[in-house]
């Protein structure tokens, strides 16, 4: 099975309107899971430009599935990823439609962590360009772009437009018609629980080495005594 598919499902064909669903399952080791659907508005699969994605390190594609309602092309994928590093490398950008973003996490005082993902829609550099401003006038349908995370850690802060800590979720949706020539960024601040279950393996440990230090200093003590008794009574019989 082409690895690849899911890319391609995602980013092969771009020049209509795109419906993106996200949801993101991450683990505490950077791993995770992912499940994306695409609908997209086009007159035929473009199952060459899916296949053409063959392989990408880190990324396990587990099932995926290609149907058509009406006009529309909906792409359902789902896989594994084993990094961070390996969901960003997913994205390969086509056109000015920037849903998939890049993902940063990193370790802040106090056991916290900052999550972020900037995506984009237009060009960031010019808010002039003519090749744009066509494509925004011919375009009628401005679709949803909506994110929902898991996360493993507490959850702290965010600017999601729904959290629930409790299940620690969190979800965003942005419209496209607001999108345009910006670049958005989903922020989290989390906390790491505390390593309870590694303290009170070191104590064990640590009580275990202390037991066994005890345990050689008592038998080599014990070991001295025996010999100074066992020399006071050679010295005894030797004695006229």
């Amino acid at each position: 099975m082409k690895r690849m598919i899911l890319l391609s499902a995602i980013l092969v064909i771009l020049c209509g309107c795109v419906h993106y669903d996200e949801e993101l399952w991450l683990n505490r080791d950077g791993s995770g899971k992912a499940k994306i659907v695409v609908i997209h508005k086009s007159n035929y699969e473009n199952s060459e430009d899916i296949l053409r994605k063959d392989e990408l390190k880190g990324i396990h594609l587990q099932d995926y599935s290609i149907k058509r309602n009406g006009p529309y092309v909906i792409y359902t994928i789902r896989f594994r990823f084993d990094s961070i590093e390996a969901f960003n490398n997913v994205n390969d950008q086509v056109e000015n439609k920037d849903f998939w973003g890049r993902i940063t996490l990193n370790k802040e005082k106090g056991r916290r962590i900052s999550f972020k993902r900037s995506i984009s829609l237009g060009d960031q550099q010019d808010d002039d360009d003519l090749l744009e401003a066509i494509i925004r006038q011919q375009t009628t349908e401005y679709p949803k772009w909506n994110y929902r995370l898991h996360l493993p850690w507490k959850v702290v802060s965010t600017n999601g437009t729904f959290v629930d800590k409790s299940k620690r979720v969190l979800s965003w949706t942005y419209d496209t018609q607001k999108l345009w020539n910006r670049t958005e960024v989903m922020t989290v601040e989390v906390q790491k629980g505390f390593p309870w279950l590694i303290l009170i393996l070191g104590i064990i440990i640590l009580s275990l080495l202390l037991a066994l230090l005890f345990w050689l200093l008592k038998i080599a003590r014990k070991s001295h005594l025996l010999d100074w008794l066992h020399h006071q009574n050679e010295n005894k019989h030797s004695q006229p």
